[in-house]
């Protein structure tokens, strides 16, 4: 389990966006994600997670999209971000150490694979010293995910 070095809940669309880099975080392929294949198009696999968000105890905070111009498509791909709001209010924001860069751990990117599949891609709930409403939330995600592919 992850210790954060800080922890904050933020209701500032502003600060969410400065932690994620504008969505290019959400898509560095080096992090460890948990993923999720779709059989949906990326509109579509967002369209239901976010449709899902409340019957899980969540609602959405934030949706950011792309799609990459045809002649960038193998390169870039589509991406949808989804930021969700906690149970307690906000979304929660942390940091692993002084030198690390903040994350925001209740979001899921929605993006096509190397192969041109959607994946759904998100951080694992292995965050200690949380709120236990917040860790709640976390361990909730993966479950939306699958419930909202189905």
């Amino acid at each position: 389990m992850k210790h954060p070095f800080r922890f904050w809940m933020t209701g500032c669309e502003a600060v969410v966006m400065s932690a994620l880099g504008g969505g290019r975080r959400a898509l560095a392929r080096e992090r460890q994600w948990l993923s999720q294949s779709s059989r949906f198009r990326v509109t579509e696999t967002a369209a239901r997670i976010e449709a899902c968000a409340h019957k899980h105890g969540l609602s959405v905070f934030a949706r950011l999209g792309h799609s990459a111009p045809e002649r960038y498509e193998q390169e870039r791909g589509e991406f949808e971000l989804i930021v969700f709001e906690s149970s307690l209010g906000g979304t929660p924001v942390l940091m692993e150490g002084p030198a690390s860069p903040p994350e925001v751990p209740l979001s899921v990117c929605v993006r096509t694979d190397a192969a041109g599949e959607t994946e759904v891609v998100f951080t694992g709930s292995d965050w200690d010293d949380l709120p236990p409403n917040v860790m709640r939330d976390l361990t909730e995600l993966p479950v939306l995910v699958a419930d909202a592919l189905q």
